[in-house]
């Protein structure tokens, strides 16, 4: 297993639970920036490459934003992020930094807070596909849509640069081909914007996402499963639009998903001017229009798409996903039984095709059957007990063994903590029946006593 921490530290842990440090990827580290993802290429075990998303360390880092509000002179450092792929040595069991390829490079104000996304998933046609966030401050709009246009207002507080920016790689899922030595990839058809459309980029495959933390995928049909962190209004305002929602998407077409004008049960936003505090309008999730001053792209967007789960003030599923805490969604893998795959331990064919989705704040998985296009049927607890003690769920990949593996973020904030982990969970066919025996059961001190288990099934 290859897993990361944000301070650019890439660990290696073998089958026995063994962890060493893999590689130190030199990152620019400021609240969410840093070391964000990695995943291998499908032909990993011929060329071994590992594609990672990072912030690259700066020559001359920009100071860093207060956390208590910005000074109005306050300008944040333009910066980019870099989807790279570098070689991984199997003799040293290390990554060779010397080898990285930059094959694209994503926007970022530094030295602001928040949102990068940030993961990976590979369909069945070898297409890659990547998660970004809408880089935008939420702390300044009261909990509702960060919408602020004002001429002389820092860039970073409007998500409309982004999210809802045809020509913005940021807010998005992106969906490219890359070229399997070069530095270069091409974009598949079905994208959501034809190569050469003026003011569009050709990688973005979904847009009007606030924070797709995580992703996961079938890999029989390609649908796609994307947990959206939504905004943080305890409450609806009329005046401002719907409380904090957050959202499970399944992608299977290119389109738009609402933000940062639409959320939830496409629960319309309020156009407020925040120079005056005078609302206008809802906002149209049919025919949405992005008239910010900082938008470099299309007016005129495609209509927002249903999510196929929304919770949090209110809503259908509610109940199943475990009110109370953080709304934190995550979208993970799509399990498909291989019965020629020789694990003794895989997961059962029970939960062919059933997706596991988890909650990072709520600390669960559950999974649920898929109907014909992806969606859920229904959403099942799965590693909900008590002998299973997990706090915040980070990662979670279904690997070639057909067993799930788990990365458990821990009770701490950018920092390590007790309850940090890696988990592979293994499915036991049958309770196992234990039967312990002792000869003799008494006696005098000091007593020799025989114990066995042969017995135990």
């Amino acid at each position: 297993v290859l897993h990361t921490s944000r301070d650019g530290t890439l660990f290696h842990t073998d089958a026995d639970g063994d962890t060493h440090v893999a590689a130190e990827i030199p990152v620019y580290s400021y609240e969410e920036d840093g070391l964000q993802a990695l995943t291998l290429d499908p032909g990993f075990a011929e060329n071994n490459w590992v594609y990672v998303f990072y912030s690259p360390e700066l020559d001359t880092p920009p100071g860093e934003a207060p956390h208590d509000g910005l000074p109005a002179d306050w300008e944040p450092y333009e910066g980019v992020n870099h989807l790279s792929r570098f070689k991984w040595d199997p003799a040293a069991e290390e990554l060779d930094l010397a080898s990285e390829q930059v094959l694209l490079e994503v926007d970022q104000d530094r030295g602001m807070c928040c949102h990068l996304g940030g993961d990976f998933a590979w369909d069945p046609a070898g297409n890659l596909y990547l998660s970004t966030g809408d880089d935008t401050d939420p702390f300044e709009s009261a909990g509702y849509s960060p919408i602020d246009e004002r001429p002389d207002r820092n860039p970073a507080y409007d998500a409309q640069r982004t999210s809802a920016n045809t020509n913005d790689l940021r807010g998005k899922i992106l969906r490219i081909t890359p070229h399997p030595e070069d530095p270069t990839y091409t974009t598949p058809s079905g994208n959501l914007f034809e190569p050469g459309t003026p003011g569009t980029r050709p990688e973005i495959y979904a847009m009007g996402f606030r924070n797709p933390f995580r992703i996961g995928i079938d890999p029989v049909t390609g649908y796609l499963y994307v947990g959206d962190y939504g905004p943080d209004a305890g409450l609806g305002d009329p005046t401002r639009g719907p409380g904090g929602q957050v959202e499970f998407n399944v992608i299977r077409e290119a389109g738009y998903y609402g933000w940062p004008y639409c959320t939830g049960d496409n629960d319309a936003y309020i156009d407020y001017d925040f120079e005056t505090g005078v609302s206008g309008e809802p906002f149209d999730c049919d025919a949405p229009v992005n008239e910010s001053p900082r938008n470099t792209g299309l007016t005129e967007l495609p209509p927002a798409q249903m999510p196929a789960i929304w919770y949090g003030d209110g809503g259908p599923w509610e109940l199943e996903m475990q009110p109370g805490g953080s709304e934190s969604p995550m979208g993970g893998p799509v399990y498909r039984f291989d019965p020629d795959n020789p694990s003794s331990t895989k997961l059962p064919e029970y939960y062919d095709g059933h997706w596991f989705l988890y909650e990072w704040g709520r600390g669960w998985v559950k999974e649920s059957a898929v109907d014909a296009l992806g969606g859920p049927l229904e959403v099942n607890d799965f590693l909900n007990t008590p002998a299973f003690d997990l706090t915040r769920p980070m990662d979670m990949e279904i690997g070639p063994d057909g067993a799930l593996y788990v990365l458990d973020y821990g009770s701490g904030f950018f920092g390590g903590s007790p309850q940090s982990a890696v988990y592979r969970i293994d499915y036991v066919e049958g309770a196992p029946q234990v039967s312990i025996s002792a000869d003799p059961t008494e006696g005098d001190i000091p007593l020799e006593v025989t114990f066995t288990s042969e017995a135990s099934d």
